[in-house]
Formats: structure tokens, C-alpha cells, sequence
């Protein structure tokens, strides 16, 4: 299973961005909207903060550079943060250095630069693995340097992660779940997987206002989200994030003007998941059906058998008749499950 590190992360909206993509509006998403004073002097007072708060937990972790494309900044100011960050990995604060990045902003020239610095992990903002939806959301690149820039980390031996988005201008069900598939077959470390929002301020929000873009709902994005869940579960890459981390500045009146946001976004795929597999397997097997069904779930899975406001409970009664109990087993692994019904009892592992 895949352990959780404590990653320390610094945010740099928009820094070394080439353009603004059509969707992204960081300032808002990272409740950061001015620069005060230089990004290395911002990037060494976030240092001094995290060290102090360091020492007094005994928790240390990786520094992390998100928002903006930190690859793309001046190599000179690359340097400065990445010397500033590695003075506290040698001191045994953070365990090393990790980062985002646009796929097409790793060249060699950086990587020979990085190299020389205790990078841990790079993650690459991806999006998406169609062409087609690349180009209509102006990203600038197509598919193909994805997986030289993959190559470039592998090489490196750097952990990857991969960020996609869901219901980008162009994309179908179809063609998020093939981009789904072709980044699996890259064997990431991690996948962070978001639902395209409509912020203000962005290209998509103007779209929105003229009509030209319809942004998935929320049940859409669940729905879409949760088969891609599954593939990642089958090929055993974690999934460390789905849906944009709460936050006050998204909750502000006109911040999201459309889209699929919830707070607890990845919770409501994981319950969809549930659902989805329970529901094959009342198919399969209809006498398991009916008053007394027990599922026995690793405990730890409970509440997302159960279902945000135990919706799922409410759906298997609908829709098999099942008045399900459900309850946590210490022994099983994270996606087994045990239905129980009248004496009867199925033992049911990934499928």
C-alpha cells in the first residue's frame, strides 16, 4: 500500500508559466493573489517557516514547488530556490525536493541543472493524452513530449507523478478514460485527477458566459471519475488526490462559476466506486439480495460503502431491494469485500 509522506508544499502561481492555460487561474485556487517581494525571498521565508514548524513536530518531509511551471523559470532562479530548499535537506529538515511541471518544459539543459540538486519526485501537469483535447484547451503541446519528458525523469531515477483533468474543452467520457489508460501504462508513482472547474478570471470562463463551454456536473464528474478509479486501483497506482483541495478562496461568491466542485470531490468517487462494484456483483448474484445483506469491508472503507449521506445504502434498497449492514473486518485488503446473506456467502477480491 502506499504510504503518505508529508509533503511541505510552497506555492508560485503562475511563475515560469509560459501563457495561462484556458482553465487556470492559480492565484485564486492557491488563495494567493500578490507578490510582496521576490519569489526567492517568498520561497526562503516559506524555508524558515516550515523549518521552524519542523523542529517542533519532529515531522519532516519534502519541500514541494507548486503552481506555475518551476521548470521554466530562469535557470539562474532555479538554482537559487533549489540551493536555498537543499541547505535544509542537508541539515535533515525536509528529505528532499520535489516539483510540477509542464511536459514541455523539461529539457536538458534543466534536467543537467536538477541533477545536481536532491530532487525526490517531479510531477507533470499533464491534463490530458488527446491531441484533440490538448489543442482546444490551448496547452501548447501535444501528446508526444509527455513521454519523452517521462523518459527524461525515469533516467534521472526521480519518482513521477501525472496530473489529468476531467472534462476539458473537447474531451468526452471516452477520451479522459483513454488518456486514463495510456498514463497508466506510463506506471506513474501517483495520479492526482481534478474536474475541470470554470474560475473567474480565466479564457474557459469567457467560453462559459458565450455558451462554447458546458463544464460536466457534478454527477457527471463522479461518473466519469469513478471507472478511472477503478483502473488505477487494478493496476495498483495510487491516487493521492481527486478534486481540488478545499479551500476558503474557492468559496467565495463568483470564484467558481461552473463545474463540478465539492469539497469532498474524491470522497463521493470513492462512494461511487462502491456502489458501481457492488452493484455487478448484485447482479451476479441476485440471491445475496434482499433484507440481511451484511458487507464486511476493511474498516478504514466504511464510510465510502456506506455513501456520502448513505446514499448508497438508500440505492441498493431502491434498486435491489437490499437492506444492507455494513461493517468493518480487521484482515481485508483495501478493495476486498464480504457479502453475507441468509447463511449465504461470497467472498469477493478486485474484480
Amino acid at each position: 500500500m502506499f504510504s503518505k509522506k508529508m509533503i511541505y508544499p510552497v506555492f508560485l502561481p503562475h511563475a515560469g508559466c509560459p501563457f495561462q492555460c484556458v482553465y487556470c487561474n492559480q492565484r485564486v485556487v492557491v488563495s494567493h493573489d500578490r507578490w510582496e517581494s521576490g519569489i526567492l525571498e517568498f520561497v526562503e521565508s516559506g524555508l524558515r517557516a516550515y523549518s521552524n514548524q519542523i523542529r517542533r513536530s519532529g515531522r519532516s518531509g519534502e519541500i514541494a514547488f507548486y503552481g506555475g511551471t518551476f521548470s521554466a523559470l530562469p535557470l539562474a532562479l532555479i538554482e537559487a530556490i533549489l540551493a536555498a530548499a537543499a541547505i535544509h535537506v542537508k541539515q535533515g529538515i525536509f528529505t528532499g525536493i520535489r516539483f510540477s511541471t509542464r511536459p514541455d518544459c523539461l529539457g536538458g539543459e534543466v534536467v543537467d541543472l536538477l541533477s545536481r540538486y536532491p530532487i525526490r519526485a517531479v510531477e507533470l501537469g499533464v491534463q490530458s493524452l488527446s491531441d484533440s483535447v490538448l489543442l482546444k484547451s490551448r496547452r501548447g503541446y501535444c501528446a508526444r513530449p509527455v513521454y519523452d519528458t517521462v523518459k527524461r525523469i525515469r533516467d534521472e531515477g526521480w519518482k513521477l507523478g501525472i496530473q489529468l483533468m476531467a472534462g476539458l474543452p473537447g474531451d468526452t467520457q471516452a477520451l479522459f478514460l483513454e488518456s486514463m489508460r495510456k498514463a497508466i501504462e506510463i506506471y506513474p508513482d501517483f495520479l492526482r485527477i481534478y474536474p475541470t472547474l470554470v474560475l473567474e478570471g480565466t479564457a474557459l470562463a469567457d467560453s462559459f458566459r458565450q455558451g462554447v463551454y458546458a463544464p460536466l456536473s457534478l454527477d457527471e464528474a463522479v461518473t466519469w471519475l469513478a471507472p478511472a478509479y477503478d483502473l488505477a486501483l487494478r493496476a495498483g497506482i495510487p491516487v493521492i488526490r481527486m478534486g481540488l483541495q478545499a479551500d476558503p478562496a474557492l468559496e467565495k461568491p463568483g470564484v467558481v462559476l461552473a463545474g463540478p466542485y465539492h469539497p469532498a470531490f474524491g470522497c463521493l468517487v470513492k462512494c461511487r466506486w462502491w456502489r458501481d462494484r457492488i452493484d455487478i456483483h448484485f447482479a451476479s448474484f441476485p440471491r445475496l439480495c434482499g433484507d440481511g445483506v451484511v458487507l464486511r469491508v476493511p474498516p478504514n472503507q466504511v464510510s465510502d460503502v456506506i455513501g456520502h449521506g448513505k446514499s448508497n445504502l438508500r440505492h441498493w434498497k431502491a434498486r435491489w431491494g437490499a437492506s444492507a449492514k455494513v461493517v468493518g473486518q480487521a484482515g481485508l485488503a483495501g478493495i476486498e469485500m464480504i457479502v453475507e446473506n441468509n447463511c449465504q456467502r461470497a467472498v469477493l477480491g478486485s474484480g
